[in-house]
């Protein structure tokens, strides 16, 4: 079965989204009303930023999101049960 890509405008509160701001990458969390909670930059490039998100995803069994442009997001993967 092929996995489908899940893309949403909005981000649920509490989850992570990774997004380019040059030259860094940068993961923060969303807390409501686009208002972010805490902000990490990475230098490395998107890996590295991607790495992390999914490392706090994963540990507060949130979601980690991929932003494509100032309204659309995509999905990188959920632990949430």
């Amino acid at each position: 079965m092929a996995e489908t890509d899940i893309f949403t405008t909005h981000v649920p509160d509490g989850d992570f989204i990774v997004y380019e701001l040059p030259p860094k990458w940068v993961v923060r969390r969303t807390v409501g009303d686009g208002a972010s909670q805490t902000t990490w930059a990475f230098s490395g490039g998107e890996a590295p930023a991607v790495a992390q998100a999914l490392i706090f995803a994963r540990h507060d069994r949130t979601a980690a999101w991929l932003r494509l442009d100032s309204q659309r997001y995509r999905l990188i993967e959920t632990f949430r049960r």
